[in-house]
């Protein structure tokens, strides 16, 4: 999508106009939605940060979804207020803000292949009960008088 804003997306009387020219302030905010959707990308690739990849999957779903809504917006009603025709590049940026949008949610949906099949959550939860201890309570008429430890 960042790159697609500095692509020609208008054309009229064989003059052509990028996104990032046409538009006064939509073209910010779409630069902004990919900045966050490629940084949310980034945080998922680090292992070690598995649960804040999540939330930061999470946190990206609105600007995608404000950014998909933005670009069609744009393609129905084109930023000059001449009579321009659309670019292929236009309809490449609708394709980036859709693709941005589903990987976001698809996303934010994931927790992880752990808790994907209901066998390895069976297994996970057998494993965190071997390793519980479990409190031995004294039996009923023996060990009614407790003994210090160490005795």
């Amino acid at each position: 999508m960042l790159v697609a804003l500095f692509l020609p997306w208008y054309s009229a009387g064989g003059q052509s106009v990028s996104a990032w020219e046409a538009m006064a302030v939509d073209d910010v905010i779409l630069a902004i939605t990919a900045l966050l959707v490629i940084g949310a990308a980034v945080i998922v690739g680090i292992p070690r940060l598995l649960s804040v990849s999540v939330a930061a999957t999470s946190l990206a779903i609105l600007p995608a979804v404000v950014g998909l809504l933005l670009t069609i917006y744009r393609l129905v009603s084109p930023a000059p207020a001449a009579d321009v025709s659309l670019a292929v590049r236009a309809w490449l940026g609708l394709a980036a803000t859709a693709a941005i949008a589903y990987g976001a949610w698809t996303g934010a949906n994931d927790e992880g292949p752990a808790r994907r099949s209901a066998r390895a959550e069976e297994r996970a939860a057998q494993e965190a009960l071997a390793r519980a201890e479990l409190l031995k309570l004294p039996t009923e008429g023996k060990g009614a008088e407790a003994t210090p430890a160490g005795t």
